[in-house]
């Protein structure tokens, strides 16, 4: 039950206290604590927005709002003596401490004082920044933000000023500029969420990260377009910032203050690339510069691309840096992110119909031909979240986890149907690492909005395929949901990552590093790959809505994401044969440089490899040797290769010499397709030319889908060890 808010008074130390009360009687307490000169009146905007899920106490400190005063103006740590007893009088346990302004200075010194006295606790714009003690600062300052403030706060801070008096204001300013906040910070055990409005000019963004920095169990919330007093003039989207760490339920995807999907997913990534081949497919379009631009604009950005390659080397990674780093959420702002609301995203690609089957899960390029030929929707258990954290250097994986901490609980608390793989990946992402870091979320729900477009599109028979990729990786477990993962999938094995090697000091020096080896967090066991690996969690709901809704459950699993490759090439030659269609024309595709409209387009076989790295090259080698070497032999008389950029000669990366070897495997020509061999691995106008080129190729009309009948068919015929499909 939500009750009014009325006045109680407490006796505190032979003076009377008075609070404001309210909100649902059955509920977590949390106190509230105003700034400077004002009251509990001034705190009341954020008390009725919390009413609804918490118990809320407004509380006037001594000889502020209706409280008593004391003989003298109290310090703060006299303030915060008072707060302490204010809180064991009223009998309040378990509570949760939100104060603002002057207020976080005496809620720092009461934690420091009385650590287990207070469960938690929110500072919003705590002061003062050590580079602005002094009365001109701040006095600068305030009318600088106070424009951005509601007008009634005006009001309302002189009807409490007038009633503490001049004397008291000002003597209780003199004491907080003698105070040193960051001095109680290190002493504060308890999990502490500060908050800052974007546009405060009293706490700047480098005041509010030293003040996280400085706390043992702290994170940063930025609430944008808002001054100081975010308690008063902008209490829903502040609510929506920290109720869930508060305990309360996070603000969902439809919240105003939710961040738009388009700005929360990578637009270069694989689970990103795949879904969105795999959408245009269905729609009857391909992917010009990759689907990441407008279509309107596309074409244009292609032919721009290639004015990047005439740079120099430093310019071109400059150039790269900036171009991955432009996607990075700021890690204040990730209370804002929704999955769900990425889920919407997400199933928005698809053309909205029936369709015989769906597959959901683990991320493959084989996948989507897979989903392209049987003409349906793939739904990815893992999307990328890209962050900025450019102050960490890509070799000091330490500060990468330590920097990432606080940011991961942010978004964990809002989104509590996720399990955040924080991935740190040196040797690949290496340019991309100098601006930001990889925040990887993987669906343990199912969600409103895939169930929804699940059971919108598939009718009562239809075949769930679950994508159950095995790859596991060493991990640091930092909580339930959220694990720290050094290295990723590539050219060099998880083992190498830590213990390092000849050819990792090598890369290091070559690249001007300090260090010859990395110095990871040591890890606890493993977890699901960051990129690939399925999370088994989501096997519960997959189940319950095939059972509720007669669908036949597939699980095909596989222990790396290119071991598909095989399969679903092989797969396109026999069901081109099957429509009278030619199959001797091979497209070797590398990450995110796929379309499986072209593909079906232009009559090539697609082949899926995950980086331009020696394990991908010696697969692509063994799958060749197949089919020019084993039973009932079947070489490609033709050969498309292209490679992804990744813009770094790291470990493991095949040179472009063992490509062209390949490529000569074949039997009439073999060429590579959109990427200049000279410039590799720094050809960037080739995400533009690869669809430019593909494009050019002669085009057919695509074949009649392939059918689920006919799948189990090819599936029977051809056993695969390196897959198997279950149910």
């Amino acid at each position: 039950m939500t009750e009014r808010f009325s006045s109680t008074w407490t006796q505190v130390d032979g003076r009377r206290m008075h609070a404001r009360v309210g909100g649902r009687v059955d509920a977590p307490a949390v106190v509230l604590l105003h700034g400077l000169g004002v009251s509990s009146r001034y705190m009341l905007p954020l008390a009725r927005e919390l009413a609804p899920q918490f118990r809320v106490h407004a509380v006037d400190l001594p000889g502020f709002g209706r409280s008593e005063p004391p003989a003298e103006v109290l310090d703060v740590p006299g303030l915060a003596d008072a707060l302490l007893a204010w809180v064991d009088a009223a009998g309040l346990v378990a509570q949760a401490l939100v104060a603002n302004s002057i207020g976080c200075q005496v809620a720092a010194s009461a934690m420091a004082r009385s650590p287990q006295a207070l469960e938690r606790a929110v500072l919003i714009g705590p002061t003062f920044d050590r580079r602005g003690r002094n009365l001109p600062a701040q006095v600068v300052r305030l009318v600088r933000t106070g424009v951005r403030e509601r007008p009634g706060l005006a009001a309302v801070m002189a009807r409490d000023y007038a009633a503490c008096g001049p004397r008291r204001v000002v003597r209780t300013v003199r004491h907080a500029f003698a105070h040193r906040i960051e001095g109680d910070l290190p002493a504060i055990t308890r999990p502490v969420l500060v908050v800052r409005g974007g546009r405060d000019r009293v706490v700047p963004q480098r005041w509010a990260e030293e003040v996280t920095a400085a706390l043992p169990d702290g994170r940063l919330a930025v609430v944008p377009g808002h001054g100081h007093a975010l308690n008063y003039s902008a209490a829903g989207p502040l609510t929506s910032a920290i109720r869930p760490f508060l305990g309360g339920p996070p603000p969902g995807p439809d919240a105003p203050t939710a961040r738009p999907a388009t700005a929360s997913i990578a637009q270069f990534d694989s689970a990103t690339a795949i879904l969105r081949g795999s959408a245009a497919a269905l729609h009857g379009r391909d992917l010009p510069a990759l689907g990441a631009f407008p279509r309107p604009v596309a074409p244009l950005v292609e032919r721009v691309l290639p004015a990047v390659d005439l740079l120099p080397d430093r310019l071109r990674e400059q150039v790269y840096r900036i171009g991955s780093g432009s996607e990075a959420a700021p890690p204040g702002e990730l209370h804002a992110v929704s999955a769900e609301l990425l889920a919407r995203w997400m199933v928005a690609q698809y053309p909205r119909r029936e369709y015989p089957a769906a597959i959901v899960g683990s991320s493959s390029g084989a996948l989507a031909h897979l989903a392209a030929a049987l003409g349906v929707p793939f739904l990815p258990q893992t999307f990328l979240l890209p962050v900025a954290q450019p102050q960490v250097d890509p070799d000091d994986p330490r500060h990468g986890l330590a920097a990432g901490a606080g940011p991961g609980r942010l978004l964990l608390d809002a989104n509590p149907e996720v399990a955040l793989h924080h991935m740190h990946d040196p040797n690949q992402d290496r340019l991309s690492l100098a601006r930001m870091t990889y925040f990887r979320l993987k669906r343990r729900r199912l969600g409103a909005a895939f169930t929804g477009f699940l059971a919108d599109t598939l009718p009562r028979g239809a075949t769930l395929l679950v994508a159950d990729c095995r790859l596991r990786w060493p991990v640091t477990p930092l909580g339930d949901r959220h694990v720290f993962q050094f290295g990723a999938l590539g050219g060099m094995p998880a083992e190498e990552f830590r213990t390092g090697s000849p050819r990792v000091a090598d890369y290091l020096r070559r690249y001007g590093s300090a260090c010859r080896r990395w110095d990871p967090p040591p890890v606890d066991g493993d977890a699901p790959e960051a990129e690939w690996g399925f999370d088994p969690a989501l096997w519960d709901d997959l189940s319950e809505i095939a059972r509720e809704r007669g669908w036949r459950l597939r699980r095909v699993t596989f222990g790396e994401p290119a071991a598909l490759s095989p399969l679903v090439a092989d797969l396109y030659r026999w069901w081109y044969r099957r429509r009278g269609r030619q199959a001797e024309r091979l497209l070797v595709e590398s990450f995110v440089l796929l379309d499986p409209h072209l593909v079906l387009a232009t009559g090539l076989v697609p082949y899926w490899s995950e980086f331009p790295v020696e394990p991908s090259a010696a697969a692509l080698e063994r799958y060749l040797d197949g089919t020019q070497n084993g039973p009932g032999a079947q070489p490609y008389e033709e050969i498309l290769l292209t490679l992804f950029q990744h813009g770094t000669d790291g470990v493991g990366v095949a040179p472009i010499e063992r490509w062209r070897e390949l490529i000569g495997r074949a039997g009439r020509h073999g060429a590579f397709l959109g990427v200049d061999p000279r410039l590799h691995p720094r050809d960037f106008s080739s995400f533009g030319r690869f669809h430019r080129t593909l494009a050019g190729k002669p085009r057919a009309t695509p074949p009649a889908p392939l059918t689920l009948e006919e799948l189990d068919l090819f599936l029977a015929e051809r056993p695969d060890d390196a897959v198997s499909w279950d149910g």
